[in-house]
């Protein structure tokens, strides 16, 4: 069985959120699909209380430390020695994959957390993983870094090769793997959790976006603004006929909407939809003027248009329109 655990809160402590600020991104997170929630004693401490019906993970410095919060049942240190008790889960750091045969020593662990191994892809990983495993008897969760920009793949690889659990936090935060980008590359491989609803991401995001002072690029994968924005006139006329051609899952599924922009790679299939879109009648422009109208403003541009922008070059299309056009 497939276990995910999200470290988006204990990722956070650099960014100092308010306890209403980490109250409210954990409840959201508490349903998105992850099996377990982790946080930091510093956010643990500003929030006081727990939203309830989560299963958490307390990240401490030490064993001795995690003695003090003694109503969380597991907790999450970096390796101490080559034992630990039971509910604690060794984190130990592997950089390199010829760092795997020297794990053996630390056999006796029944629960661990392997951080690092940036590019495994970079090697023949399948074996790597394999080894990986046959070093514990118990439990090896996987929390890929990020360095390379691989993190997710490196996730969704060890969960489809066998592994059994991984780490990962929203939005890559922190540096790892992006937890909604593995939620939903398992819900479309394996059918892994297929009715949970993901429309709270937006939210997410925007409350991520708030603590950390920072906007998430708009062509992030699931949760970018953008990227069910269409502009090419191939792609425009394929969606229409089956959106499923260019989109693995509907926009309504993540809380997006695909949206419609013109420029320079625009057809009049795209001119077409943009006008009935905007309730303007194909009757009153030349829709090849038009379209080479928008492509010559969005190249002085170097960008699409806005839908007012696109407004304007209609409205003087239309004025010159003798009310012949092209039917094609």
């Amino acid at each position: 069985m497939i276990r995910l655990t999200d470290i988006t809160l204990s990722c956070l402590d650099v960014y100092d959120p308010t306890g209403e600020q980490l109250s409210q991104l954990c409840g959201l997170l508490l349903n998105i699909g992850a099996d377990y929630t982790e946080l930091s004693v510093k956010a643990f401490r500003k929030m006081g209380a727990l939203p309830p019906g989560g299963r958490y993970i307390l990240r401490c410095e030490s064993i001795m430390q995690a003695r003090e919060y003694p109503q969380f049942g597991t907790y999450v240190c970096h390796r101490t020695g080559r034992c630990a008790p039971a509910g604690l889960i060794s984190e130990i750091q592997v950089n390199d994959i010829r760092e795997i045969p020297l794990l053996n020593r630390y056999g006796s662990l029944q629960s661990v957390r392997i951080r690092g191994l940036d590019d495994v892809l970079s090697h023949d990983y399948k074996p790597a993983f394999h080894a990986l495993r046959q070093s514990f008897p118990g439990r090896v969760q996987l929390c890929p870094e990020n360095r390379y920009h691989c993190a997710t793949a490196i996730a969704v690889e060890w969960l489809l090769d066998g592994g059994n659990e991984a780490a990962a936090s929203f939005a890559g935060i922190g540096g790892y793997a992006a937890i909604e980008e593995v939620l939903m590359a398992l819900r479309l491989e394996i059918r892994r959790k297929p009715n949970f609803d993901f429309s709270i991401l937006p939210g997410i995001k925007a409350l991520i976006e708030e603590i950390t002072k920072e906007p998430v690029p708009a062509r992030k994968p699931v949760i970018g603004e953008d990227i069910f924005l269409v502009e090419a006139g191939i792609h425009v006329d394929g969606i229409i006929k089956n959106p499923k051609i260019y989109e693995p899952y509907q926009p309504e599924l993540v809380g997006n909407a695909r949206r419609l922009v013109l420029g320079k790679h625009s057809g009049k299939a795209s001119v077409r939809l943009k006008m009935k879109e905007l309730s303007l009648p194909e009757a009153s422009a030349d829709v090849a003027k038009l379209l080479s109208e928008v492509r010559r403003e969005s190249i002085r541009l170097q960008r699409s248009l806005t839908d007012s922008e696109f407004l304007s070059l209609y409205k003087a299309v239309s004025q010159n329109f003798d009310g012949g056009g092209d039917d094609t």
